[in-house]
């Protein structure tokens, strides 16, 4: 049995997932092959492409950014490599993205089973009853669908998705990575200090410099926090590079934040030790953070976390005064009295507030993610040979899906 996974490029956390997950299905006999659109470009251009580290994984235009390419030029190289590979089942990403629109297409032209991989939430991407109800007839096409964690449920039932066709674990990182090296930071914490420049105590942010991520607003909760702390040894690390780069400086300089830090972003390895040697997480994004996968990775490296209530792993990973606390995104002062909890932790109280991170996050790691393709494989394939109306093959004759960068 043959599997494809498509999407517009899958760096950062998912070589590690696919590794995990061609392990794994090759136990069970699918042979599995990943086929990334974009070589360049996308949000996470940042980070290494690792493809050559995954096995079979091909990059339809490996010397190209998505913006170059254009959906329909995108879509049609999609459907000749799901052609040429003739794939027992395909999983793809988000219908609205050539990949998952294509995908969908395929697979109703040549009756094979499809699971779409997605974490938007309906809230997030506003759209109008007409695009709605062109969402609900593709996702009438769609056998199966990979999805973070059952908060979404309410989500995808509303684009007409059965309970039944719904599967978890989407959003996983490798928790043993994290763990492992964040321990040994610690074990190291004095050189790395030193070599990196650090303070002895800070509390780290990490993601893109950009609007949603609300650091500006996160700046403001922390000059409330120095005023209003009788310790001053607390600073604040920023790592990331991004659009608002210059407005962060600006606001630290005007709001004299002597004690923040702007840091260009960090490897993997790198950001585990930072992990090691930070007093906590803090994550203020907005509602289009879809998910926010620091927050695994803080809680696997055993920190304890501040997230915003719009953050999408809000709901599924912080038990509020267990592992850590959350806030609305755009109250600075609510911020401000989370972040005056968490520094004020003795010692032994945020041990025990890492230790519930790393028992919360340990039932949200790759096996998770295997496990929940896998069911969702389950499911497609029972799924009778669907006949689609000659509505629903005009869509998906016409819809490429097109690229939105997030």
């Amino acid at each position: 049995m043959k599997l494809i996974v498509c999407h517009t490029d899958y760096r950062l956390y998912w070589p590690a997932r696919f590794r995990a997950l061609r392990e794994f299905l090759a136990e069970k006999g699918i042979q599995m092959r990943v086929v990334e659109i974009a070589g360049k470009g996308s949000p996470y251009a940042f980070a290494e492409n690792q493809s050559c580290k995954c096995g079979d994984w091909d990059v339809l235009f490996p010397q190209l950014p998505m913006e170059a390419i254009g959906s329909r030029k995108a879509s049609a190289a999609v459907f000749k490599a799901l052609e040429d590979w003739n794939p027992d089942i395909v999983m793809a990403g988000p219908i609205a993205f050539p990949s998952g629109a294509t995908a969908v297409r395929w697979a109703s032209h040549r009756k094979k089973p499809v699971i779409i991989a997605d974490d938007v939430r309906v809230a997030d991407v506003p759209r109008n009853a007409l695009v709605n109800w062109v969402k609900r007839r593709i996702y009438a096409n769609v056998d199966a669908v990979l999805l973070p964690a059952p908060a979404r449920i309410r989500d995808y039932e509303f684009w007409g998705v059965p309970r039944g066709r719904m599967f978890f674990g989407l959003n996983a990182v490798d928790n043993d990575f994290f763990a492992i090296r964040s321990e040994k930071a610690r074990a190291d914490a004095e050189r790395l200090r030193s070599e990196w420049n650090l303070p002895d105590k800070f509390v780290l942010g990490v993601g893109r410099q950009v609007a949603k991520k609300n650091w500006l607003t996160l700046l403001e909760a922390w000059d409330l926090y120095r005023q209003r702390c009788t310790d001053s040894s607390m600073h604040l690390v920023l790592v990331g590079n991004g659009p608002d780069r210059n407005r962060l400086e600006n606001s630290v300089r005007s709001l004299a934040l002597q004690d923040v830090h702007l840091r260009d972003f960090a490897s993997q390895e790198d950001i585990a030790a930072l992990y090691g040697l930070a007093h906590g997480l803090v994550l203020p994004s907005h509602h289009g953070e879809t998910w926010g996968l620091v927050v695994n990775e803080a809680m696997a490296s055993g920190l304890p976390v501040l997230v915003s209530r719009e953050c999408g792993c809000a709901a599924s990973l912080v038990e509020e005064g267990g592992n850590g606390w959350c806030f609305a995104p755009d109250a600075a002062e609510e911020m401000a009295t989370c972040l005056l909890k968490l520094c004020d932790l003795s010692q032994q109280q945020r041990g025990q507030m890492g230790r519930r991170s790393r028992e919360i996050i340990a039932d949200w790691g790759l096996r998770r993610f295997c496990q929940g393709v896998w069911e969702a494989i389950g499911c497609a394939q029972r799924q009778p040979i669907r006949k689609s109306t000659l509505l629903d093959r005009l869509l998906l004759h016409f819809w490429n899906g097109r690229y939105r960068p997030v």
